[in-house]
C-alpha cells in the first residue's frame, strides 16, 4: 500500500510576510564569470527564475545567498526581505519607526535562525544569541552586557535593578531569547 501524505489540520502553508523591503545586492559584488560545475548553474536564467518564483520567501533569499551565480539571477526576480522594524517588539523600535505596521509572521525569525553566526571552525557560535524582540544577534558575554547596562541604562527605575543580573545570566546561558535590555523594557 503506498504511503499517503496528509496535511495537518489548520496548516495552510507558510504565511507570506506583509511587511517587506527590496532585497538589495551591493554593486561592489562582482557577478562575473564563475567556473561552477553544478548542473543547476547550467540551466537558463528563465528556468532559474521559475525556481525562485516557486520557493517560499525565506528560501528565495537563502538560495540567492548560496553563490554569486544565483545572486546575479536573483536580481531578475525582484526578491524582497522581511522589514526588521515591523517584526520588532513595539517597545524596542526606534522612535522613527514607532508607527510602522506590525507583522506577526515568522519570516524574520526563520531568516535569522538560518543566518546564525559561526565560529572559526564553522559551527554555530555560542558567543552570539538571537533576541526575539529586537530581531538581531547580540553577544552573550556577561562582561559586555554589564558594561552596556552601566553605560546605556542609567535611567532604569531602581525597582527594576534587581532584575538586571538575572536577565544577563539567563541570556548568556541561552535560557531566554530576550536580551537583557528588551527584558527590562518588557518588565517596566
Amino acid at each position: 500500500m503506498p504511503v499517503q501524505l496528509r496535511s495537518r489540520p489548520g496548516a495552510s502553508g507558510p504565511r507570506v510576510c506583509c511587511s517587506t523591503t527590496a532585497f538589495r545586492v551591493p554593486s561592489t559584488i562582482s557577478t562575473g564569470s564563475s567556473s561552477d560545475s553544478a548542473l543547476l548553474f547550467k540551466l537558463p536564467p528563465e528556468v532559474l527564475t521559475m525556481i525562485f518564483d516557486q520557493a517560499p520567501q525565506v528560501d528565495k533569499i537563502m538560495l540567492a545567498m548560496t553563490c554569486k551565480s544565483l545572486l546575479a539571477t536573483s536580481r531578475l526576480c525582484g526578491l524582497s526581505a522581511p522589514l526588521r522594524e515591523s517584526h520588532m517588539a513595539t517597545w524596542t523600535r526606534p522612535d522613527s519607526s514607532r508607527f510602522v505596521a506590525s507583522c506577526s509572521c515568522l519570516s524574520m525569525g526563520d531568516l535569522l535562525r538560518r543566518f546564525r553566526p559561526r565560529d572559526a571552525r564553522g559551527r554555530p557560535s555560542r558567543a552570539w544569541s538571537w533576541c526575539l524582540d529586537c530581531c538581531r544577534y547580540l553577544p552573550t558575554r556577561r562582561g559586555w552586557w554589564e558594561r552596556r547596562m552601566r553605560r546605556d541604562h542609567t535611567t532604569i527605575s531602581q525597582d527594576y535593578m534587581p532584575n538586571r543580573e538575572p536577565s544577563i545570566d539567563w541570556f548568556s546561558r541561552g535560557l531566554k531569547q530576550q536580551c537583557p535590555i528588551c527584558y527590562l523594557e518588557d518588565v517596566q
